[in-house]
């Protein structure tokens, strides 16, 4: 940060998660407050609770309940991987930085088994955690489970495994709170039809993308620090 400001002549904020780690914070993610204001300015016609699901590398969650100044009117945390197995699959497998449009998932076919078995072992991990909240890296979630597969069949249960946990995460974890009355996609994994398709056929309101909304989905999150930096 500070060579960039020497470089550039110009005043540089960075380093945002230290001072959240110093609050008790894990550091991620730091877009929710920015996901509010959104929802004040340009989601205005969405009836609340809605929910802003960010799929980054890994996949983000921020649940809006209202828009007063209750402590309680926002719940957000990492929920799981969001596009990082895949492009790491992908990267492995072939020549291609990512799925483009999830087509080659959809060229695949979803192995059950070794897909029932990699939940399984997540939610195992998910128990653990309970009441102790924990950040997710990339590094956290690996694809060798799905190792033995061709590259087709890897991406099309890979995918589908992510798809599973964004949904376990709305339909399970949220069962105390009210169920959202719309869930808005932002980042890279919108793009992903095949991801999105999974993921619609899992949940029980309406899923959109946030560029239906006049929001250009591949920037929300780079104004969002703009934002926080701002403040």
């Amino acid at each position: 940060g500070k060579l960039l400001s020497k470089s550039t002549k110009k005043k540089v904020i960075y380093d945002f998660r230290q001072n959240d780690l110093k609050h008790g914070g894990t550091g991620a993610p730091l877009t929710p407050i920015f996901h509010l204001l959104l929802s004040k300015k340009k989601l205005k016609q969405n009836k609340l609770p809605i929910l802003i699901l960010n799929i980054g590398g890994i996949a983000n969650a921020t649940y809006i309940k209202r828009h007063d100044k209750n402590e309680n009117s926002l719940t957000a945390l990492d929920i799981g991987p969001g596009n990082c197995l895949i492009d790491k699959w992908i990267r492995k497998k072939s020549k291609k930085n990512y799925d483009e449009n999830g087509l080659i998932a959809k060229s695949g076919t979803i192995n059950k088994f070794i897909l029932d078995k990699a939940i399984s072992s997540w939610i195992t991990r998910l128990n653990k955690n309970i009441g102790h909240p924990a950040s997710h890296d990339i590094s956290d979630y690996d694809y060798s489970f799905a190792n033995e597969l061709s590259l087709e069949d890897g991406a099309a249960t890979i995918t589908e495994y992510s798809s599973e946990i964004y949904a376990h995460y709305i339909n399970k974890i949220m069962k105390e709170e009210t169920y959202p009355k719309a869930i808005i996609v932002c980042g890279g994994g919108r793009k992903n039809k095949f991801l999105m398709e999974s993921f619609k056929k899992k949940i029980y309101c309406p899923l959109t993308k946030i560029d239906d909304f006049n929001i250009n989905g591949d920037f929300v999150e780079s104004k969002a620090f703009a934002y926080l930096a701002i403040r």
